[in-house]
């Protein structure tokens, strides 16, 4: 048996975070989207900010990091078609800010242009399942190469015009982040505890071995219906889980 607990604590702890990440980005998107309204030029290709814009925006996004302790990154990306000569048929705005400790940095990824083409963001999860379904998307964990290098939650809500696609905006939560504030309390529990998405991919874990990006071998781990928001679970293994595959889902 397990500590019912610290098991409740540690469910409490991660909805919590997963709970004020989600109201935090559809907020950051709606702000962002009504900002976008005012742009003179506005086209629904995409969005290339004018510098008023671009300030309010900064402002929203300033916001989320400074209320949310365990937000490293948070902003906007876009991608407009264009005709303009040398941008090769496309401008990708990504409007980004990180936190580390108590300093925001502006990320200056928008302004290599030739970076933005090699990693182009229309191609991950976290822009793509917006952009496509107009629905928010929990992506991750993955490696994080665009911006800081390290395993990554990114939780992503469409910014839309009426029904129109302009973009994304997004929060990014370290794994680390997860680990220094889920660690004690899984560990806790007294028995193998893994956090995973809903590919079974493990996020964090107390069990000897298992890393982050870790796929956990077992049944019926994809639980999320068609059109339903993907989310990040607790599991908790028998202590002999080398030797069985059962895993018990909390």
């Amino acid at each position: 048996m397990y500590n019912d607990i610290h098991v409740e604590r540690a469910k409490s702890i991660l909805d919590d975070i997963l709970v004020t990440a989600q109201q935090a980005t559809a907020a950051l998107a709606d702000k962002t989207a009504h900002i976008l309204l005012e742009l003179p030029l506005y086209h629904m290709e995409g969005i290339r900010l004018a510098q008023e814009q671009r300030g309010a925006l900064q402002k929203h996004i300033h916001d989320v990091l400074r209320n949310n302790a365990w937000c490293n990154g948070a902003g906007f990306a876009s991608y407009a078609v264009t005709k303009t000569v040398g941008e090769e048929g496309g401008y990708w705005t990504l409007e980004w800010w990180r936190q580390e400790r108590n300093t925001i940095q502006y990320a200056k990824l928008e302004h290599n242009q030739e970076q933005r083409r090699h990693l182009d963001f229309r191609l991950f999860e976290w822009f793509r399942q917006p952009a496509s379904r107009h629905l928010p998307v929990i992506d991750g964990p993955y490696v994080d190469y665009v911006c800081n290098g390290a395993y990554t939650i990114t939780i992503a809500h469409p910014v839309l015009i009426g029904e129109k696609f302009a973009g994304v905006a997004a929060v990014d939560i370290l794994v680390s982040t997860l680990d220094r504030l889920l660690l004690p309390a899984l560990g806790a529990i007294g028995k193998p505890a893994l956090i995973i998405n809903d590919d079974a991919r493990v996020v964090t874990s107390t069990v000897p071995g298992v890393r982050s990006g870790s796929l956990l071998k077992s049944q019926d781990v994809n639980w999320s219906a068609d059109g339903e928001v993907p989310s990040l679970r607790l599991v908790i293994l028998p202590s002999s889980h080398t030797e069985s595959h059962r895993a018990f889902v909390c």
